[in-house]
């Protein structure tokens, strides 16, 4: 079973269409994906302070969306510790993806497309990180 985790800026995204949408799709129809509770936390936190922009009935359907979302992921505190990223704070997808043992993480985040998996111990072997567009794009 392929294991994804998705950054929080795809998963806001997905609930607006496009590459985002289909890279959310496609990781629950070949896999499992995962949550931490440290992603959980940055998901609401990151909803509660867009919902000035998006206004009262946008941010209610992305938090009806979220809470749909967020029941069919498997929540997991990551067990290992990885500190490569040149933005600490995404430091908390790679640590889930070592804890789970993920085959990607989909991201547009630049501080996480340049991280060189190969180069941090802790990730997964054959471990991926790629943008929505690439995740779609994937020979299954």
């Amino acid at each position: 079973m392929v294991k994804v985790v998705i950054d929080v800026n795809v998963l806001i995204s997905a609930a607006f269409g496009g590459a985002p949408l289909d890279a959310v799709s496609k990781a629950f129809s070949i896999g499992k994906v995962y949550l931490s509770p440290d992603i959980v936390a940055e998901v609401e936190t990151t909803v509660h302070r867009l919902a000035k922009k998006l206004g009262n009935d946008k941010t209610k359907h992305l938090l009806a969306l979220w809470g749909k979302f967020q029941s069919l992921c498997e929540i997991v505190e990551p067990t290992r510790k990885v500190s490569v990223c040149r933005d600490p704070k995404d430091d908390a997808y790679l640590s889930l993806c070592a804890g789970v043992g993920a085959d990607y993480l989909i991201t547009g985040d630049k501080d996480l497309l340049v991280v060189d998996p190969a180069r941090a111990r802790a990730l997964p072997h054959n471990f991926r990180i790629l943008t929505p567009r690439q995740f779609v794009d994937l020979e299954d």
